[in-house]
């Protein structure tokens, strides 16, 4: 028996499901964006459904509660292509380490929700690619044109392999790409002609310290080789004799001199008085040659000379005029002077963090200066190098300080933009203390969205299938909030990421209760832990004990 098929029917039944695949709404979902993203900026999606324009207004992305971005799509079918921007092309998005993406697409009859993540947009350096290109602008003109210039570096423990060998462009840049390996966060190296013996210098083929790189922050970076330290460059024609530091009784109309084996070491000799520089510094210059310079400093005379700073004859001075550039010298006390005025202890700030506005005035504040953030008498200066120091009275006893930028809302704090506790010292513990400051308290180094918190140990007795919480103060001190519980890594430690709100947030570590909660080793309560948000975008810690065990 044949069966008759209704042909208008069967075309009614397809129309049908056309009409219904045309309606169909397709919700699109940016689950994260990159940490450098600018706050309160507008993101846009742009396509083939809007004629690809960046910053139509139609669609920008909603934010939602859930810290996800959301826009529905019109109805329509078929294939969508499309990409995000924050309102033009110079900030379309880009793949992790900042390179082209094709277009994103989806087809409105496979789902109703489609889940994105931006790993990175055009006009801002990447935040977390997995991979860095050092990119050789310049080599010395003595490079030999057949040598290989290779990476020696904390990854192939100083010893370049194949795998550290630059490579080279049709243009003739050197270049090489190095992968992070895991857990790995900074990068320290210098470059060789393929050993340390070889190994990149300064113009005058003095070695240099170490280049630092952190994972993340570039993809690319570009650097120059000044000189080689087998290959040593012709040095500058002159020696210069620097002194950073007088006694302060030192009479401010006095005359300096060096007396040496160039005059006869005559005490007050005008040809070899020193001069100032713009900074005030007093100098000397003296012609390079095949020479060893034995002398002292004096006033005048030799009753006036350079002693050391309990009054006693020191050794004369000397100094290879081939090989020096600039000697810094530092004069401790006069002869004739005493030591009045010049038992001093000298702080030097070694670092500061790069977002240190330029031309800051620091200051030390402390117990000697009643606490006052901001005393013109305690500001730090500039040596020739630009590091920040200062001079301080030599007392009796103990003191305490802290440095800031003229006022406590502007104190330097720690890695994680916490408050540190105060410098404490004896006064007799140091003549030279050299410091490093991480952060401004009012400067916050990046924008951050979010942030990891890493737990590197957990006491040896907790139950394994115990689950570990966060408990802070913007979710109402909840300690077992489902949506803050650390996940386990490999190595066994515990990570959590969550999205930041507002400057900083106080909390506690559970395992789900607060009979649970953090103690110390001894088993007391703790203070409340604080995070200062847009100092770290991963935080290290460790629990010492368990209130319940």
């Amino acid at each position: 028996m044949r069966t008759k098929i209704d042909i208008p029917v069967l075309i009614l039944f397809a129309g049908g499901l056309i009409f219904l695949a045309s309606c169909q709404r397709v919700t699109i979902r940016v689950e994260s964006i990159p940490q450098n993203t600018p706050k309160g900026q507008p993101i846009y999606i742009t396509g083939n459904f809007n004629d690809w324009d960046p910053g139509d207004a139609k669609y920008q992305l909603n934010l939602a509660a859930d810290s996800n971005y959301y826009i529905t799509l019109p109805p329509g079918f078929g294939k969508i292509d499309y990409k995000f921007t924050r309102g033009d092309w110079t900030t379309v998005e880009k793949d992790i380490c900042g390179d082209e993406i094709d277009n994103r697409e989806l087809f409105t009859a496979d789902e109703d929700t489609v889940s994105n993540n931006i790993e990175s947009w055009n006009d801002l350096d990447p935040a977390n690619c997995p991979r860095l290109t050092i990119v050789i602008e310049e080599v010395p003109e003595n490079t030999p044109e057949d040598d290989v210039i290779a990476l020696a570096s904390n990854l192939n423990s100083w010893d370049p392999d194949d795998a550290s060998i630059t490579k080279i462009t049709s243009s003739g840049t050197r270049y090489i790409t190095i992968d992070r390996p895991p857990g790995v966060n900074n990068l320290e190296y210098k470059l060789t002609r393929g050993s340390l013996s070889s190994s990149e210098s300064d113009e005058f083929g003095n070695e240099v310290s170490n280049r630092t790189m952190e994972f993340g922050k570039k993809d690319t970076i570009k650097v120059s080789v000044k000189g080689w330290t087998d290959k040593p460059e012709n040095k500058p024609v002159r020696v210069v004799l620097l002194i950073s530091h007088l006694p302060k009784n030192t009479p401010g109309t006095d005359p300096v001199f060096f007396a040496s084996n160039l005059n006869s070491w005559a005490p007050g000799d005008k040809n070899y008085q020193f001069q100032r520089n713009n900074e005030g510094q007093l100098f000397y210059s003296l012609p390079r040659k095949k020479f060893m310079l034995d002398y002292k400093i004096t006033r005048g005379d030799w009753s006036t000379v350079e002693v050391d700073k309990n009054g006693y004859d020191i050794s004369n001075r000397r100094t290879n005029l081939e090989n020096a550039d600039t000697v810094v010298l530092i004069i401790s006390r006069w002869k004739d002077l005493g030591g009045s005025g010049d038992d001093d202890m000298t702080i030097i700030l070694d670092r500061v963090p790069e977002s240190t506005p330029e031309n800051a005035k620091l200051y030390i504040s402390g117990s000697f200066s009643d606490w006052d953030p901001g005393k013109l008498r305690y500001k730090f200066w500039k040596d020739a190098s630009g590091r920040y120091f200062i001079n301080l009275p030599r007392r009796n006893g103990d003191f305490e300080f802290r440095i800031t930028r003229g006022s406590w809302e502007s104190a330097q704090v720690d890695a994680n933009g916490s408050d540190m506790p105060p410098y404490r010292y004896n006064y007799q513990d140091f003549d030279t203390l050299t410091l490093a400051i991480e952060n401004w308290k009012d400067i916050p180094e990046k924008e951050m969205d979010q942030v990891t918190i890493v737990i590197d140990k957990i006491p040896e007795n907790t139950p394994v299938n115990d689950q570990i919480f966060l408990a802070p103060d913007f979710n109402g001190w909840n300690p077992e909030d489902r949506q803050l519980i650390f996940e386990r890594l490999t190595d066994g430690r515990l990570v959590l990421t969550f999205s930041t709100n507002g400057n900083k947030m106080d909390f506690k570590i559970t395992r789900g209760g607060w009979r649970t909660v953090e103690v110390n080793q001894y088993g007391e309560e703790i203070p409340n832990r604080t995070l200062y948000f847009g100092f770290a975008d991963t935080v290290y810690l460790e629990v010492d004990r368990w209130k319940d065990r």
